[in-house]
């Protein structure tokens, strides 16, 4: 007998969406058939008549723990909000700190989701600045290990200051890095802004009294993205080395991606739910400051843009490089210098992704499916265990219900005690979440426990390092 059937939902698949049933039996999907199929008995029925069901959805860009305060901060609870927004995948970061090596980095990453997740997860290990090249020759092992995604900054994003380590990476290590990466089929995902011209704008900006947060867009500017983009995909380039851009947050951004794309090369790019939604101007409203997320927000015809990238496929990937933060912290520092980054927006992503880009700009389901699930589990080497809704994969499944129009309110919410999308208007919203067969989250009730998540290792197909799918 199987344990649970999923009944005359619309069912995205990978072959198009249509009202279908999804049968699960021990953690994987078993069958997905047309309504009311004889030969499918179930424990229990989960009506979906009316709803969208779509996979779990996977979050490709998370730094867990970022303030060392795991009540707060920790696997705990941003796992418990990623499953109550729909998310049932997370891709946080095994940060190298000084003095330690990468593999002291996923131990530190292993032991801060150990029994804490409520969905399954894996890391990008971060290089640190300066990388020796026993750091660099750890690559290998920790691709046979299932981690073959590596990130690394091409600024310090600060100027000199206690607050914040600086990771950059110089583009003589880089080179080496690509290299390996290329050698043992990885990915290398890249913050990519020019240092010289970042630091050269926090110089002006002082000098000039354009100091406050609401300049950020001026240091962090659309030049130092389009120039960094080019220089790194240049360098892939003679690397033959995959690159996955994060958090694109301009139209330049985009050019250049699309134009590395459209060349053959294995480039993929990654935009923030948040940066697609808001723009510098929110800088300016009283503590617009709790809008930022490093690089910045820019116009809101850039904002636009990233809209129509998710769409029309330029973009890869919608995320939301999460940090969380409480208010306290959002909003202590009021300088260009020193105001904290990071996106608590882990549970507002596929929602708002549904509402933003299916809704209101006609986005297919199977779009919307690339942009949240497909694409992330595809590009870091899960596909089609995560991602899918096909006989094999594994039951991660999450129902929206687009009837659901309304505002966001903070009661909606599940972490921190501030977020920016409350007042947001959404037009439908996930209600239930399954983990690989368990009800996690159904009818806005918790069920999942912490430790339900489980650690996945990863092989990237040979399809996504060659060329650009």
């Amino acid at each position: 007998m199987l344990d649970i059937t999923i009944t005359s939902g619309t069912v995205v698949t990978p072959s198009g969406a249509r009202v279908m049933d999804v049968h699960i039996a021990d953690g994987v999907i078993a069958a997905v058939t047309l309504p009311g199929s004889e030969g499918f008995e179930a424990a229990r029925s989960i009506d979906a008549a009316g709803m969208i069901v779509v996979p779990g959805g996977v979050e490709p860009h998370a730094h867990i723990g970022g303030f060392r305060q795991p009540e707060r901060s920790g696997a705990e609870p941003v796992s418990r909000a990623a499953i109550f927004g729909g998310t049932t995948t997370v891709l946080d970061f095994a940060t190298q700190v000084p003095g330690h090596d990468l593999l002291h980095a996923v131990d530190e990453a292993a032991e801060r989701w150990r029994g804490q997740g409520y969905t399954d997860y894996a890391y990008h290990p971060i290089f640190g600045r300066r990388a020796s090249e026993k750091d660099i020759g750890q690559i290998p092992e920790l691709v046979q290990a299932g981690i073959p995604s590596f990130k690394i900054f091409t600024t310090s994003i600060r100027p000199p200051s206690p607050q914040m380590e600086d990771r950059q990476t110089d583009f003589g290590r880089l080179g080496s890095i690509m290299e390996q990466v290329a050698a043992n089929g990885g990915i290398l995902l890249v913050h990519s802004e020019d240092d010289e011209m970042v630091h050269y704008n926090y110089e002006r900006a002082e000098a000039e009294g354009r100091y406050d947060w609401w300049h950020m867009n001026e240091v962090h500017s659309r030049e130092s993205e389009d120039v960094s983009f080019r220089r790194v995909t240049r360098l892939a380039e003679l690397k033959s080395c995959p690159i996955y851009f994060v958090h694109v947050s301009a139209v330049e951004g985009i050019q250049a991606v699309a134009a590395a794309r459209s060349a053959g090369m294995p480039v993929y790019g990654e935009t923030l739910h948040n940066y697609a939604s808001f723009s510098a101007a929110n800088y300016r409203e009283e503590n617009g400051m709790k809008y930022h997320t490093y690089p910045s927000l820019k116009d809101e015809a850039d904002g636009r843009a990233l809209w129509d990238a998710l769409v029309d496929g330029a973009l890869s990937t919608v995320a939301t490089d999460l940090v969380a933060t409480t208010w306290e912290e959002k909003t202590r520092f009021k300088t260009v210098a020193d105001v904290t980054g990071g996106h608590n927006g882990i549970e507002t992503r596929v929602g708002v992704a549904y509402t933003e880009g299916v809704v209101r700009r006609g986005m297919s389901l199977g779009r919307f499916v690339d942009i949240t699930s497909a694409n992330p589990a595809r590009i870091f080497g899960m596909y089609p265990q995560k991602g899918a809704i096909v006989p094999g994969s594994d039951a991660d499944i999450t129902i929206i219900d687009p009837s659901i129009k309304r505002k966001l309110t903070a009661d909606d919410l599940h972490m921190n005690d501030y977020s920016i999308w409350e007042g947001f208007d959404i037009e439908g919203w996930p209600v239930t979440t399954l983990l690989r067969g368990k009800v996690a989250v159904e009818k806005g009730e918790l069920l999942g426990s912490a430790g339900d998540g489980q650690f996945l290792k990863r092989s990237i197909s040979s399809d996504v390092t060659s060329r650009p799918i």
